[in-house]
């Protein structure tokens, strides 16, 4: 199987392009048939967002409890208890990677990828222990990427919130061995980039969409008259080109929700106080980046490893790495409360990937939201257990509302579980750091 990932846009596969298409293709009565496998015939496509922060949590307050029934979130995840009966919370996933090349922080890039870093002395940590060069494989995002992202503009997209410079703790994509792909910190650089092209207002694609609208009356006014006058075998023809005039109706309702984000006032992206203000932007142009098909793949990167962030909004004004490393109970305290803050803007991504309407339900139903740390416990650098939190269903391939322990499982397993979950049952292994092959039972 071919790995392929592409960042870039494709000509030719644009917004413009598309609504273009659908304004000239509606106007002709016999185009009607044409449209419907295509259009209908489809479920909506899948997406898959990963989410990563830093420094490790405190596990005996995320952990949820799970009576086999009803999910009980625990205090880092009560944010998240709007949306309780979307999530899927693993537990017990993580690897012991004992031997370098690479530790600590370093390793952040095994978390999508499943595989050590690279041999070299490009990184290395404050002791000096076991340098290390990038990451050694393509992690799951930009493997997908190469798989279903043909179809859109950006076969991925890659966001951050205050990275800073190229460094291996800055970098969670790979598209191969030593091939970190960058995420973009700056919101302004990001619109312009997905949305220069747009080119349009809200009142020009007001006009697109009533004279769509119109076109659509039309077809279901011919196809009414006509129906009145023909034999009842043609009438079930037609009652049926009318469900189909009535889905496509709905389906273009739904383009109304592909909107141009405003970004508001500009802030300093790299000011340590823009970083929540940064996350929002971010999340934002990310639902609309889905909503409006320009990709099927994104991820979001919170900082950095070993992320040295102040969250003075929190009322912090430690950096966040020298807290993680203090054992005190008032540290803890402080990690829990970040932990806390992360979760509350991923329920604001889910609030927004449900105020998108998308056939039956919202995009949340199709989409596979995954948010995993860094660390296990930023305290003692371990990895095992990795907090990891699922939420959407997936068009349907997962069961929500449940809390699985894995006791003492590969992470790999779970990268395969990715892969099968976006479509690719035929993936059996991920990564090079779980001998076994296979996904993690029970989860799809």
């Amino acid at each position: 199987m071919t790995h392929r990932s592409t960042t870039g846009p494709r000509r030719g596969a644009s917004r413009r392009n598309f609504l273009g298409g659908l304004g000239a293709a509606g106007v002709a009565l016999p185009l009607i048939p044409l449209l419907e496998p295509e259009v209908l015939a489809a479920p909506p496509a899948t997406r898959l967002i990963l989410l990563t922060s830093a420094n490790g949590t405190i596990h005996e307050q995320w952990k949820p409890e799970f009576d086999g029934n009803a999910l009980a979130l625990s205090p880092i995840l009560s944010p998240l208890e709007p949306h309780k009966n979307d999530l899927v919370v693993l537990d017990g996933l993580g690897w012991r990677y004992d031997d370098g090349p690479g530790v600590d922080h370093m390793r952040i890039c095994m978390l999508w990828n499943g595989t050590p870093m690279l041999a070299g002395n490009e990184f290395q940590n404050s002791t000096g222990d076991k340098p290390c060069g990038w990451g050694g494989g393509i992690t799951v995002d930009q493997f997908l990427a190469g798989q279903i992202g043909q179809e859109t503009p950006f076969a991925s997209l890659e966001f951050g919130v205050h990275n800073g410079n190229a460094h291996l703790y800055s970098r969670v994509s790979y598209a191969g061995p030593n091939q970190p792909i960058p995420p973009e910190d700056d919101p302004y650089a990001m619109f312009d980039r997905l949305f220069a092209e747009f080119g349009q207002s809200e009142a020009e694609l007001g006009r697109l969409r009533a004279r769509r609208k119109s076109v659509i009356d039309v077809v279901r006014g011919n196809l009414t008259t006509v129906q009145a006058k023909v034999a009842s075998a043609d009438r079930l023809k037609i009652e049926a080109h009318l469900d189909a005039v009535r889905k496509i109706e709905q389906r273009l309702d739904t383009t109304a929700t592909c909107e141009v984000p405003l970004l508001g006032k500009q802030i300093d992206p790299d000011a340590n106080d823009s970083f929540p203000v940064v996350s929002r932007l971010q999340i934002d142009m990310m639902v609309m980046a889905l909503a409006c098909g320009l990709t099927r793949i994104a991820s979001l990167l919170w900082a950095r490893a070993g992320s040295n962030v102040r969250y003075n909004w929190l009322g912090l004004s430690t950096e966040h790495h020298s807290i993680a490393h203090d054992s005190s109970d008032p540290a803890r305290a402080q990690i829990a409360q970040i932990n806390t803050w992360h979760a509350a803007e991923v329920a604001y991504l889910l609030e927004a990937l449900k105020a998108v309407p998308e056939g039956d339900g919202t995009m949340l139903d199709n989409t596979l939201v995954v948010w995993g740390n860094e660390l296990a416990d930023g305290w003692t650098h371990s990895q095992h257990p990795t907090p990891l939190v699922l939420a959407g269903r997936a068009g349907g391939a997962l069961t929500t509302g449940r809390y699985l322990d894995f006791g003492d499982d590969r992470h790999n397993r779970f990268l395969v579980s990715l892969c099968n979950i976006m479509g690719m049952p035929e993936v059996t292994s991920f990564g090079t750091l779980d001998e076994g092959t296979g996904a993690l039972d029970g989860l799809v």
